[in-house]
């Protein structure tokens, strides 16, 4: 497994671990803000995004940016909502449930295959009929 997926599972028990800190201490805040912007969207996007945006295109890592950065928001406001909908809430609970979900999802099996260039490259030629 690379660090990149090992990081990510252990952002958000860094996150949940930086709540012992008092509330408005600078250290906390951003890490528990760069956890919620960043982690659980990341993480949700590694095991689905296609082996093509893994290039190095400025393009294809604004993408996986932004969505990762649109997940994370969604998947803590899904969390959020759940935990006050059955009036349980508190930022330690929020944090521990997407500290485990971000974990799992970073610590998912891949999927297998080849890079979408190696397949083309490998892919017998399909030659236009002729008309004739």
């Amino acid at each position: 497994m690379t660090s990149l997926r090992w990081g990510l599972a252990a952002s958000g028990w860094l996150a949940l671990a930086a709540t012992v800190a008092s509330a408005g201490t600078p250290l906390r805040v951003v890490v528990t803000a760069v956890f919620l912007l960043v982690c659980p969207g990341l993480a949700a996007v590694g095991p689905v995004r296609p082996e093509a945006w893994r290039g190095n295109g400025r393009v294809a890592v604004l993408e996986v940016a932004v969505l990762s950065v649109v997940l994370s928001l969604s998947l803590s406001v899904l969390v959020a909502e759940a935990f006050f909908l059955t009036g349980t809430f508190s930022a330690r609970r929020a944090l521990l449930a997407l500290a485990v979900l971000t974990s799992v999802l970073a610590l998912m099996p891949r999927r297998g295959g080849k890079r979408i260039e190696e397949r083309q490259a490998t892919a017998p030629a399909i030659e236009p009929e002729s008309k004739a």
